[in-house]
C-alpha cells in the first residue's frame, strides 16, 4: 500500500475491499474503495484499486481517470505507472504509454513486470531493444514466468530460430497448460514448420480453451489452407471477420483464397464489410490493392476513392488513386494527386517512389530523377528506390547507372552438385517431385508477379522435406562463394552492405505452365535474390527466342514516351541445377514460353545480419 495519512478504520475498509477482489466480489470491492475515498479523497490506493476494478468491467476511461488521481496523489508509485502504461497501450496510445514505464523503472530499477512490458511494447514496434529489455526482466527474477518465455519466443521466431522457440513455449505450457495464447502461438510455430497436423491440433486446442479472437481463427485458417482444406479454410477466416469486421489480413487473405479457388465473387467479403462499416476505410483499401495487383487499374482506382472517401488524412489511399489513374491513361490528374498525396506526406518514401514512377511514365525523366533520389534517401534499403533511381540515371544517360546496376558483374550463374552420394540427375528430379507436390492451386495467385502458374504458400525452406533440407549446404556455400567474390564499396547501396552474415527472408516455389512468364520486377526486402531451377520444359532449352528464360534490365513501367520499349541487357538460360544470384534491387522477369510441360523453380530473398 502507498504513502497516506488513513486511520486504521479505513485502513480495515481498504483490506476488506482488497480481499473482496481478490475473492472476485469485484462489486462490493469497488463500493468499499469508494467509501475510503469518500472519507479520504486523495487515498492513492484506494484509487488505483478502483482503476483496477473499473478496468475490469471495461471501462477504460475511469481506469485511467483513477490511476492518474492515485498518482496525483502519489507520484512514487511504479506499480501503477506500469498499471496506467498497460491501459495506455490497450487504447491503443502507443506514445503515452512506454514514457510510463520508464517512469516506473525510474522508481524501481528492478521492477521485473516494467521491464518485461516495456519489452513486449518494444517488440510489437519492432524495436531491436526488445531483448535487452527482456534480458533485464528475466534477470529480476528467479524463474521466468510464461510470459517471458511467450515473448522471447516471439523475438527467437522473428529471428528465424523456429526451433528454440518452439522449446520455450513447450516449456512455458509445463507450467501453464491451460494457457491458451500459448497454445496459440505454439500451432503459429508448427505452421511454420510445416508440420501443419501438429498445428492443427495445437489450434484445436486453443480453441477448446476459450482462444476465440480474431486472430486465433484467422491464423487456423492459415494453417488449413496449408493443408489443403480450403473450403475449412474459407470458413476459419469467415470466423475470424466475424469477430473483428475489419480485420486486415483475414479479409486479404480470405479474397485471395477465393481468386485462387476460382470463386465468381472472391472480394465478396471485403464489398460486405465496405457496406456494413461505414467509418472503416479497410475493406476499399484491400480491395483496391488487389485490384492493382490483379492490374485492374480502373477497379482500383474505384475502390481507392472509396477509400479516400472514407479517410481523407490518409495520403496512402490518395496516393493509391493517383497511381491508378496514372497506370489507366489519365496523366494529368494522377500526378496532381500524387503531387498533393506528398504535401500531405512529404516524409513518406514510397510516395516519391511512385511519382518518380508516374512522371517516368509522362515521359518527364528530369523531373522524376529528385524524388527517386528523396526516395533512396528516406528508405536507403529499400531495393524498388534504387531500382527506380537506377532507371532515371539509364533514361538519363547518367554513368552512375552502371556503377548501380552491373549486370556483367552482379548477376552470376552457378550449377549446383547433388549431396553426396546421390547422382545430381536423380537428386533434382527427386527434389522436383516433391517441391511440386507443394503446389496445390489451379490459379495463379492474384497479388504475385506470376501469370498461367501458381506459387507455394508460407516459407518454402520452413518444410520439413528431407530432399529440401539436403540442399542446404551446396546453397549457402553458393551463396557465401557469391558475397565474398563481390568487390567492396562503402558508397555502393548493394556492395556496402557485404559481410559474411546473412538470413533469408522470403523463400518460394513457383511453377509455370503454357504461356507462362514472371512480370518484370523487383524484390524490395532483399538484398540479394536467387532462384533455382527443377524442371526446364524442353522449349525454354537454348532457343533463339529466349522463351522461358531470365531477364534483367526490363522495367514494368511504359516508357514508350520516352522512345524506349525493348530495355532487356542480359538473359540467362533456365537449366535444371542452375542457381541465379543478383542484387534484389535488379529489374527482373521471366519471357513467356509455350510447352506442355510445366516450368518448376525455387526462389530466396536474403538480407545480411
Amino acid at each position: 500500500m502507498g504513502v497516506n495519512r488513513r486511520s486504521p478504520a479505513l485502513a480495515q475498509v481498504l483490506r476488506q475491499g482488497f480481499a473482496a477482489q481478490q475473492s472476485g466480489h469485484w462489486a462490493l470491492a469497488e463500493s468499499l474503495y469508494r467509501e475510503v475515498l469518500s472519507a479520504a479523497p486523495e487515498d492513492p490506493d484506494a484509487w488505483q484499486l478502483l482503476g483496477s476494478a473499473a478496468r475490469r468491467r471495461g471501462d477504460a476511461a475511469e481506469a485511467e481517470r483513477c490511476f492518474r488521481r492515485s498518482l496525483a496523489a502519489h507520484e512514487a508509485q511504479p506499480h501503477v505507472w506500469n498499471n496506467l502504461a498497460n491501459l495506455l497501450w490497450a487504447l491503443g496510445r502507443r506514445d503515452e504509454a512506454e514514457p510510463c514505464l520508464h517512469r516506473a523503472l525510474a522508481l524501481h530499477p528492478d521492477y521485473a513486470d516494467a521491464h518485461y512490458n516495456l519489452a513486449r511494447m518494444q517488440h510489437a514496434r519492432a524495436d531491436p531493444r526488445a531483448q535487452a529489455s527482456l534480458s533485464r526482466a528475466w534477470s529480476c527474477v528467479s524463474e521466468p514466468t510464461a510470459g517471458m518465455l511467450q515473448l522471447q519466443a516471439a523475438i527467437w521466431s522473428d529471428a528465424g530460430r523456429l526451433g528454440d522457440a518452439l522449446g520455450l513455449l513447450e516449456q512455458a505450457l509445463l507450467g501453464a497448460p491451460t494457457r491458451s495464447a500459448l497454445h496459440h502461438n505454439r500451432a503459429v510455430l508448427l505452421h511454420r514448420l510445416g508440420r501443419h497436423d501438429e498445428s492443427r491440433q495445437a489450434h484445436q486446442q486453443a480453441l477448446a480453451l476459450g482462444q476465440d479472437d480474431a486472430d486465433a481463427h484467422y491464423n487456423f485458417g492459415n494453417t488449413l489452407q496449408a493443408l489443403g482444406e480450403f473450403e475449412d479454410a474459407v470458413q476459419a477466416y469467415g470466423r475470424a471477420i466475424a469477430r473483428d469486421a475489419t480485420h486486415a489480413l483475414a479479409l486479404f487473405d480470405l479474397a485471395r483464397l477465393r481468386w485462387r479457388l476460382g470463386h465468381a465473387e472472391p472480394d465478396r467479403e471485403l464489398r460486405k464489410a465496405h457496406e456494413s462499416q461505414a467509418l472503416s476505410a479497410t475493406p476499399a483499401a484491400l480491395a483496391a490493392h488487389l485490384r492493382w495487383r490483379a492490374g485492374d487499374y480502373l477497379e482500383a482506382a474505384r475502390w481507392f476513392r472509396e477509400a479516400h472517401a472514407r479517410a481523407p488524412d490518409d495520403a496512402a489511399h490518395l496516393d493509391g488513386l493517383a497511381r491508378s489513374l496514372v497506370r489507366s491513361g489519365d496523366l494529368q490528374e494522377g500526378l496532381r494527386l500524387h503531387r498533393q498525396a506528398i504535401e500531405q506526406a512529404p516524409g513518406a518514401a514510397q510516395f516519391h517512389l511512385h511519382l518518380a514512377a508516374s512522371l517516368l511514365m509522362a515521359g518527364d525523366a528530369p523531373a522524376a530523377l529528385p524524388h527517386a533520389e528523396r526516395a533512396t534517401q528516406l528508405t536507403p534499403t529499400d531495393q524498388g528506390a534504387w531500382a527506380l533511381l537506377g532507371l532515371c540515371w539509364r533514361v538519363l544517360g547518367d554513368a552512375r547507372e552502371t556503377w548501380l546496376v552491373d549486370e556483367a558483374r552482379f548477376v552470376q550463374s552457378v550449377e549446383l552438385a547433388a549431396p553426396a552420394d546421390t547422382s545430381r540427375d536423380t537428386y533434382f528430379d527427386e527434389l522436383a517431385t516433391a517441391i511440386g507436390a507443394l503446389h496445390q492451386d489451379h490459379r495463379a495467385p492474384v497479388d504475385q508477379t506470376l501469370r498461367h502458374g501458381t506459387q507455394t504458400l508460407g516459407r518454402l525452406f520452413e518444410q520439413p522435406l528431407p530432399v529440401l533440407q539436403a540442399l542446404g549446404p551446396a546453397l549457402a556455400g553458393a551463396i557465401d562463394t557469391y558475397i565474398e567474390q563481390l568487390p567492396p564499396d562503402p558508397g555502393h547501396p548493394f556492395l556496402s552492405r557485404r559481410g559474411r552474415a546473412w538470413r533469408f527472408t522470403g523463400s518460394w516455389s513457383s511453377r509455370l505452365g503454357d504461356q507462362g512468364h514472371h512480370i518484370d520486377h523487383v524484390h524490395p526486402e532483399g538484398w540479394i535474390s536467387g532462384v533455382l531451377y527443377l524442371r526446364v520444359p524442353a522449349a525454354c532449352r537454348a532457343n533463339d527466342s529466349r522463351e522461358g528464360w531470365l531477364r534483367f534490365g526490363q522495367p514494368d513501367l511504359d516508357l514508350s514516351r520516352l522512345g524506349l520499349s525493348h530495355l532487356a541487357r542480359r538473359h540467362v538460360e533456365p537449366r535444371v541445377g542452375r542457381l541465379v544470384l543478383f542484387p534484389s534491387m535488379m529489374w527482373h522477369g521471366t519471357v513467356p514460353f509455350t510447352s506442355s510441360e510445366a516450368r518448376l523453380t525455387i526462389a530466396f530473398d536474403l538480407v545480411p545480419t
